[in-house]
């Protein structure tokens, strides 16, 4: 089989219904996308994992916090003073482009691979000479571009019969579990460190999305954030050490002066022990952290040569970070962030603290701290889109493409198919179809088309196995069962199926 490349996924995810421009009727509205029900049901796997991973085996909790919030919350956070990106405007037809990110496609059509890695570290007022320069056209008009100014990506609404209120709808989830640290550390009878998680809706008025998932104004995010005290040595999770001496394992790790030193570099395999002793990575539970991330994409069905960690230059800090290492996925002929995972410090509770004028501090032990957090950010969409990119492949034997999911995130577990629309193999097909659906399973049924293009239609969605009901079913109760890594068959009974 041959990897498939980036343009065959995007043909197939539109193709078959995985994602769809939302409200398409009216014109598509750019950085929304709606999932349709194979994209949804891939993307509530992913959840379900992250949730194994990240809640329950580490013994965390989950919370679920509103989408909206007032003008102070995200006054405190630094969201309003701080989280910005360049723009540039067309001076003729109005057209605004994210100003680094147009200068980096700029360079890589030239194949100027420094130019294009040196921006993440301009100025604005370098991005604006960088544009000068270099004579960069507007993509919509093609006049120069001029000026290069910021712009903050908050959406804001007004909130109230009279609009009273000014609001904003969240650009992280992180907020709402800052905020609620406390109530949910008091109510539980928790003890440091423990972490609170959540997954849902963030937003983000993109200047101009696109690449499909990859930049939205509508986005899923997977958070975590770990609280901790930091004068505290020993710390456990579960009852085991996360300490220096205890975390141990091996990452692929691209180091801030590798980056440095040789814009092509992608990566090596590193042990965590060392990462820490060098200061690339911030403290012990930072370290365990990444290291079940890893664990994670290895079980979504990523190959370990397929994603790497990447510290963050000096420049590329958010403002509440002492310390940021991104999980990088391949996609295309790039490495793309999946997840941002930053040692905010006591930053958000303090700030908050200050603007509430309310104490914010836990016991840890005989003492009050003010917890540290590290928090594990995932982009869901990103890493949605970049699992799908690395587990498509062609298959000319077959003479199509084949999504090589693991059983985990298959959209469905089972497919199942009466060879022909007879009414005693479609009775049989109906039968075993809520068989296993009252056991728990999923199961897409197809009576349409030749089975051969109904193998297609599974193999290019995912589903690791078909069942095919013929006229042999109804005299020895056995059905043919498909696997889709190889496509062989073999003849199972059907009180086998679910065994």
């Amino acid at each position: 089989m041959e990897k498939s490349n980036l343009d065959s996924l995007k043909n197939l995810m539109v193709r078959r219904g995985v994602i769809i421009p939302s409200y398409q009727a009216y014109g598509e509205l750019s950085g929304f996308y709606d999932y349709g029900p194979v994209g949804l049901n891939i993307k509530k796997r992913i959840e379900r994992l992250w949730r194994e991973h990240f809640i329950n085996r580490l013994n965390n909790l989950e919370i679920e916090g509103a989408i909206i919030g007032p003008q102070a919350i995200f006054e405190a956070s630094g969201h309003l003073g701080n989280f910005t990106d360049p723009i540039s405007t067309c001076q003729k037809c109005g057209h605004s482009h994210r100003a680094d990110k147009l200068l980096e496609e700029f360079f890589s059509k030239k194949g100027d691979r420094a130019s294009m890695d040196r921006v993440s570290r301009m100025s604005v007022e370098e991005m604006e000479a960088a544009i000068k320069s270099n004579n960069v056209r507007c993509e919509s008009c093609g006049l120069p571009l001029q000026k290069v100014d910021t712009f903050n990506l908050m959406l804001g609404t007004r909130i109230g019969p009279l609009n009273s209120v000014q609001g904003y709808l969240r650009p992280e989830t992180a907020q709402g579990i800052f905020l609620n640290f406390k109530n949910v550390f008091r109510s539980y009878g928790l003890k440091l460190p423990v972490g609170i998680g959540q997954i849902g809706k963030a937003f983000r008025n993109e200047i101009s999305p696109r690449n499909l998932l990859l930049r939205m104004r509508e986005f899923s995010q997977m958070e975590l954030e770990y609280f901790f005290d930091p004068g505290e040595g020993g710390l456990k999770i579960n009852n085991k050490a996360v300490g220096e001496g205890e975390v141990s394992g091996k990452i692929n790790f691209l180091t801030r002066d590798e980056q440095l030193d040789n814009a092509d570099f992608e990566f090596r395999e590193r042990e965590m022990r060392d990462l820490l002793k060098e200061g690339n990575v911030p403290n012990s539970l930072f370290a365990y952290l990444l290291l079940r991330e890893a664990e994670f994409l290895l079980a979504l069905g990523f190959k370990s040569g397929d994603f790497r960690f990447r510290q963050m230059l000096t420049e590329e800090l958010p403002h509440y970070s002492k310390g940021n290492v991104d999980l990088e996925v391949r996609i295309g002929d790039k490495f793309e962030e999946v997840a941002g995972n930053a040692y905010r410090t006591d930053f958000d509770l303090r700030n908050h603290q200050a603007a509430t004028k309310t104490d914010m501090s836990v016991l840890s032990g005989e003492k009050k701290v003010l917890p540290h957090v590290v928090e594990l950010s995932f982009g869901l969409d990103r890493l949605f889109y970049g699992l799908l990119y690395s587990s498509l492949y062609k298959d000319e034997a077959r003479g199509w493409e084949v999504m090589m999911l693991s059983g985990s995130v298959s959209p469905y577990d089972f497919a199942l198919f009466p060879l022909q629309k007879d009414e005693p193999l479609v009775s049989e097909a109906v039968a075993i179809f809520d068989s296993l659906t009252a056991k728990g399973y999923s199961v897409y049924y197809s009576a349409s088309g030749s089975i051969g293009k109904r193998y297609a239609r599974a193999d290019e969605i995912g589903i690791t196995k078909a069942i095919t009901v013929d006229f042999e079913t109804l005299s020895d109760r056995k059905v043919t069962v498909r696997e889709i890594t190889d496509a062989k068959q073999v003849r199972l009974g059907i009180s086998e199926l679910a065994g």
